[in-house]
């Protein structure tokens, strides 16, 4: 049952209060989509079908690796840049694992 779940995502506490002092970040994954919430009062909410997604990549700069947070950015098919980039994330790898998951229950159904 805890699989079937949506989990958020959210900066490294860290860098959350430089990052989030006009806005606020979540990543949502469930098993069907992802969805990337930012802003404060004005919400902007961008969806992007698990089916679609052809590449998940995390990264670490030095600061990040002092502190634990990487980068996650997620390609959808037809682009060659990253749909949706999240900085700064603790669980990052964790996320990427989950996405990774879900496109391969997907490619099974």
């Amino acid at each position: 049952m805890a699989d079937t779940m949506t989990r958020r995502y959210k900066p490294h506490f860290l860098f959350a209060p430089l990052s989030n002092l006009f806005s606020t970040r979540v990543l949502e994954v469930s098993p069907t989509r992802i969805a990337y919430i930012t802003g404060l009062f004005d919400k902007d909410e961008r969806t992007i079908p698990i089916s679609k997604i052809t590449d998940v990549t995390v990264n670490q700069g030095l600061l990040g690796a002092l502190f634990g947070a990487r980068n996650i950015s997620i390609q959808t098919s037809g682009t060659d840049q990253a749909e949706v980039l999240v900085k700064n994330m603790s669980r990052a790898r964790e996320a990427r694992d989950l996405i990774l998951k879900y496109i391969a229950d997907a490619e099974k159904k």
